[in-house]
């Protein structure tokens, strides 16, 4: 009866570590990640004022995780705004009165920070609100 209760005791101890032999070197392990596409502008006003005809308005922070970059898009009260250049850093666009205009971000994702200025036309500077976004490619 001893007899029988070792032999049944290793084969049990053999069938355990046979399977967990194999268990291991057949395991596998997938991991999976989303990282969802984030595009912002944040807005500093400090070093605003007037400097000759251009209006210094602070600077932007720029971020977008977009693998093919993204834009700025600006949009302001249509009919106002008209012959006023607006500078992004060393990008600027003259306003045409439209209510709409977009500057280049970056060709990847990035985290910038620009000033912003304005340099007056005829009309001055006739609109209460500006907003810019950063827009994904």
């Amino acid at each position: 009866m001893a007899k029988k209760l070792i032999s049944a005791v290793v084969v049990v101890a053999a069938a355990t570590m046979a399977t967990s032999a194999v268990a291991t070197s057949s395991m596998s392990f997938n991991l999976r990640a989303h990282v969802p596409v984030t595009c912002g502008v944040q807005h500093n006003p400090a070093g605003t004022g007037f400097a000759g005809n251009t209006v210094n308005l602070g600077q932007l922070r720029e971020y977008c995780n977009a693998p093919n970059g993204y834009q700025l898009e600006v949009r302001y009260s249509p009919n106002s705004l008209r012959g006023v250049r607006l500078n992004f850093g060393n990008e600027s666009v003259m306003l045409d009165g439209s209510g709409f205009a977009t500057i280049p971000g970056a060709v990847g994702p990035k985290i910038q920070t620009r000033p912003l200025s304005a340099q007056l036309g005829d009309g001055g500077f006739d609109a209460q609100e500006l907003q810019v976004a950063a827009i994904a490619n």
